[in-house]
C-alpha cells in the first residue's frame, strides 16, 4: 500500500474562547481588534457558550487595554444592550 503524500492536511479549527488568550496576545492586538474581541465575547456570553464569570474576567483584561476614547465606545455599547435587554422584558 502506497501512502499519497500530495495531499494536505485539513486545517484544524479552533473555537476562540479555546485559545489561551495570554496578556502578551491581548496587547498584540489593535484596539479594532479588542474592541471586535468584546463584541464576540459578549454573544458567546449571551448564548451560553461562555460561563459568566469566565466571560468577565476576560472582560476585565480586555477592557483594561483599551484607550480612553475605546473605552467610551465601550461603555455605550455595554449601555445600549442593557437598554435592549430591559426593553425584551
Amino acid at each position: 500500500m502506497v501512502r499519497k503524500s500530495t495531499i494536505a492536511a485539513k486545517p484544524i479549527f479552533h473555537a476562540p474562547m479555546l485559545l489561551d488568550w495570554t496578556d502578551e496576545k491581548l496587547q498584540a492586538l489593535s484596539q479594532d481588534q479588542l474592541l471586535s474581541l468584546l463584541e464576540n465575547l459578549d454573544r458567546q456570553r449571551s448564548i451560553g457558550r461562555l460561563p459568566e464569570n469566565t466571560a468577565a474576567a476576560f472582560d476585565q483584561r480586555i477592557t483594561s487595554l483599551l484607550t480612553g476614547r475605546n473605552g467610551a465606545k465601550r461603555r455605550k455599547q455595554l449601555a445600549q444592550s442593557a437598554e435592549e435587554v430591559s426593553a425584551e422584558s
